[in-house]
């Protein structure tokens, strides 16, 4: 984008979604630590202190970038629910697959989402929102499995944190070591395994 279209679009009311289009880029290949609010007005060619009209400074940022983050991975496993028809069980391994692919192809703004530079707080309404959703996701599959009878009755509160534990540590480990999967564990039965254990541990045994 030249400078003078960039101009254009600030005038228009569109430089913040530039912004952060741009931001989202440059997080693909370079760690959310290194991102800076100049370095994103240079190469969108607007001034330095333009971004600062949209973002109080870069934390503020950073969390505009994770929320939409969260929204992304939200949708991704609102999808995969929806694929596992009416069994709690397969939703939650749909739902796993999705949320692992997504760490796998998204792995800075993954750790930018669930590290320490920016967590849902106080400050970031939205992020906490769109933060809590995701888990209120996990918490209405094991309801429903609750319902239906598949699953033993328990607080879902700490089921749903159970179960998101693990599945975030088989994401983690993919971004944290690849060729951990890449050279020696199979990362789609990796992900069956660690799903299936946890169902097996929640899954209604008929006295």
């Amino acid at each position: 984008m030249t400078q003078a279209a960039s101009q254009r679009a600030y005038h228009h009311g569109n430089l913040r979604a530039e912004l952060l289009e741009q931001a989202v880029e440059q997080l693909r290949s370079t760690p959310a630590e290194q991102l800076s609010l100049r370095a994103v007005a240079r190469a969108l060619g607007v001034s330095q202190t333009a971004p600062y009209r949209h973002f109080s400074d870069k934390e503020a940022l950073l969390a505009a970038i994770a929320t939409r983050g969260y929204r992304e991975l939200l949708e991704q496993l609102a999808t995969a629910r929806d694929a596992g028809g009416d069994s709690a069980a397969q939703q939650l391994r749909l739902v796993a697959r999705a949320y692992v692919d997504f760490a796998g192809r998204q792995e800075q703004l993954f750790k930018l989402m669930f590290g320490p530079l920016v967590q849902p707080g106080d400050d970031y309404p939205e992020l906490r929102e769109v933060s809590r959703e995701t888990l209120l996701l996990v918490q209405a599959i094991l309801q429903h499995g609750m319902h239906s009878g598949e699953f033993e009755e328990q607080d879902i509160i700490y089921l749903a944190n159970a179960s998101w534990a693990g599945i975030h540590g088989v994401a983690t480990l993919r971004v944290d070591t690849p060729g951990l999967y890449s050279k020696h564990i199979d990362l789609l039965r990796q992900i069956d395994v660690a799903v299936n254990a946890f169902i097996n541990g929640i899954r209604r045994r008929d006295t």
